[in-house]
């Protein structure tokens, strides 16, 4: 697994830290998206913490996805931010996130997105990262525009949720400097 040692700077006395997901998260991670409301404008299927950990196993290995914890100073878990879909051939890769509710509106979910789209455009060389988003999240979309994302188009049935075809806004950060 890829470390990100970056310390997240954020307004206020909350200090937050990304680091890699470990096989311990997936009940906290887990809770957090079974509560009411917090995966209903998402394509998250199984959030059980048996899937999580499936799930973590498969980042840990970082072959073309990768995802960190948001924790706090005591390292407990506030929410997770990753990229999949990584192609380095093709110099993309797709950046995802979620945030336990208790700790929305205070720039995490900004503050991590902006540190892993940095990270991948520098440490990875990507020119691209996008993100794909639900048209009725309004939160996930005002967090891609806050980090400079554009929104390049919508896509039409772009993916099943929950059985139903849906519609997804792209967005993407390109990087124009030298790789």
């Amino acid at each position: 697994m890829t470390v990100l040692p970056i310390q997240i700077s954020l307004p206020g006395e909350l200090h937050a830290f990304l680091r890699p997901l470990r096989s311990d998260d997936a009940h906290a991670w887990s809770a957090y998206l079974s509560e009411p409301g917090v995966t209903e404008h998402t394509s998250w299927g199984d959030v059980g913490p048996t899937s999580l950990d499936t799930l973590i196993s498969d980042y840990t290995e970082g072959k073309d996805a990768l995802r960190w914890a948001i924790v706090d100073a005591n390292d407990s878990l506030l929410g997770t931010v990753g990229l999949n879909n990584i192609t380095r051939e093709h110099g993309r890769a797709e950046i995802a996130y979620d945030l336990d509710p208790r700790h929305c509106g205070r720039g995490l979910a900004t503050a991590a997105a902006r540190a892993v789209i940095d990270w991948a455009h520098m440490a990875l060389g990507l020119q691209r990262v996008q993100a794909t988003v639900l048209d009725s999240n309004l939160l996930s979309i005002a967090v891609l525009e806050r980090v400079g994302m554009q929104r390049e188009g919508l896509m039409r049935q772009y993916r099943r949720v929950r059985g139903q075809g849906r519609d997804y806004w792209m967005y993407a950060a390109i990087h124009r400097g030298e790789n």
